[in-house]
């Protein structure tokens, strides 16, 4: 790896880091720290919003027996009715991961057992934390140990273009570190693992200690080459532990999202069909207008609820794993259709 090359590749992945930082502000809570919920019910408001508009534009006209409204609602019967096969194929995508033989369940316990033994003779700790977030706190917390005793052993280094270079690789490992921490203080749920560390996959300072060990093979000094060799097997278990609790939290939101569907979609397909009943048998024309208006409303806002819902949950997932779709020490870049 030339030196330019290994510069040229961590910038791109630097400034790849700093987009996903800056996405904050409405952007952010709408894309991932938003209550889904809450931005199911924002859709719901607007949807809302938009068919007052239209009434008040175009009065009772738009809601005759031979309007397009009567086509609407059947519309959404028909698609409430097609997210119960939504919500079966949710379901069958959660329970594969969830069931399986006894060797393969043996397998898998035994493989998080192992990571587990691995960090904690790597930490040289008895017993690591058990939930998530004091888990990845407790990683970035070695990490950011071990960042000091680079730096520390940096104040030896005499050639000024190395002791640059981990300036700038421990500089990167701190603000990394303070995130993560500053993510994990006010939530100690598994999303909010996800959201600590969907800025950071430390392919860039993987790539920084490789090119680091390469390029100053005879100057660098041994004690030094021994902490960057610790500092990577720490980022490495860090990234391991960032995709686990990724599936983790994929599972359990998809499993979420079909129970939510479910309470909401039954509902929808009965007050759209009741308002389907109410264009046929009773017409708009033998009740009184302010009636129509507060079943078409209620009828319309109901119906369209579990697209609303769907629309808020896979946002986030489909940003989630966008943003965190590589593993270290690769780094997929940003995506551009």
């Amino acid at each position: 790896m030339s030196e330019q090359t290994g510069r040229d590749a961590t910038a791109t992945f630097d400034a790849e880091s700093e987009d996903r930082r800056q996405t904050g502000g409405a952007a952010n809570w709408l894309l991932v720290e938003g209550n889904r919920l809450v931005v199911a019910g924002g859709v719901l408001a607007s949807v809302l919003v938009a068919l007052l508009a239209l009434v008040w534009s175009f009065g009772f006209t738009a809601l005759r027996p031979a309007s397009p409204m009567y086509f609407l609602f059947s519309s959404l019967v028909t698609g409430d009715l097609t997210l119960v096969t939504v919500v079966l194929s949710i379901n069958q995508l959660v329970l594969s991961r969830e069931l399986g033989a006894p060797g393969t369940l043996s397998e898998r316990i035994q493989g998080a057992a192992q990571y587990r033994a691995d960090v904690e003779e790597t930490t040289d700790v008895a017993a690591s934390p058990k939930s998530p977030a004091q888990f990845l706190r407790f990683l970035h917390e070695h990490v950011e140990s071990q960042t000091h005793r680079v730096g520390e052993a940096t104040a030896t280094v005499t050639d000024e273009e190395l002791r640059e270079r981990l300036d700038d690789l421990t500089s990167s490992l701190f603000a990394d570190a303070s995130l993560v921490g500053r993510a994990l203080e006010a939530d100690d749920g598994i999303f909010s693992v996800v959201s600590a560390t969907i800025a950071t996959n430390h392919a860039g300072q993987l790539q920084d200690i490789a090119a680091i060990r390469d390029e100053y093979a005879d100057s660098l000094p041994d004690d030094l080459g021994d902490r960057l060799d610790e500092l990577e097997t720490h980022l490495l278990q860090i990234d391991v532990a960032r995709n686990y609790f990724k599936t983790v939290y994929v599972q359990k939101e998809l499993a979420y999202l079909s129970r939510i569907l479910l309470y909401v979609g039954v509902p929808a397909i009965v007050v759209s069909g009741l308002a389907l009943v109410f264009y046929n048998a009773l017409g708009p024309s033998a009740v009184p207008t302010l009636a129509v208006y507060v079943v078409v409303a209620l009828a319309f806002t109901v119906g369209f609820a579990p697209l609303a819902i769907l629309f808020a949950f896979v946002l986030r997932l489909a940003w989630v794993a966008q943003q965190t779709a590589s593993v270290a020490p690769f780094s997929a870049g940003q995506y551009r259709p």
